[in-house]
């Protein structure tokens, strides 16, 4: 009989707790419900497409997978991050910058200016950079 007492009182602090705890946080709550919601809705989605799958299928998406991963390790690279960013933050320059026709002899103008000078580097860099890797492929 002691036994059953101990267990009710614990049975019965554990669901006030639980009030409090939704109570002081009510968004939070109802954030993780809607959550759970979308997770079930996803796990339904995936039963469906798991039981569509044949094996040529699966070892597609496994390769497709194995494909991403190496994407996402080489843009995940601290150089690769840094280059796209200076790269990105140039476009976004070039595009602020009243940019007009050049012809030849403007183009050959344009190199006695330093910055033209080392954008033009780091092109070719950029450029030897893609002759390698495409001997490696």
């Amino acid at each position: 009989m002691q036994d059953h007492e101990s267990t009710t009182t614990t049975e019965q602090q554990v669901p006030d707790e639980l009030v409090r705890a939704i109570e002081n946080n009510p968004e939070e709550v109802a954030l993780l419900v809607e959550r759970l919601g979308l997770v079930n809705d996803l796990i339904d989605v995936l039963e469906l497409g798991v039981g569509a799958l044949d094996d040529e299928m699966v070892r597609s998406l496994a390769r497709t997978g194995t494909s991403l991963a190496e994407v996402a390790d080489d843009a995940s690279d601290p150089d690769t991050v840094a280059g796209m960013k200076r790269l990105l933050r140039a476009v976004g320059d070039a595009e602020d910058a009243e940019a007009t026709p050049v012809g030849a002899v403007g183009l050959l103008r344009a190199t006695r200016d330093p910055e033209v000078k080392a954008g033009l580097g780091y092109l070719v860099a950029l450029a030897a950079a893609l002759g390698a890797g495409t001997d490696a492929e």
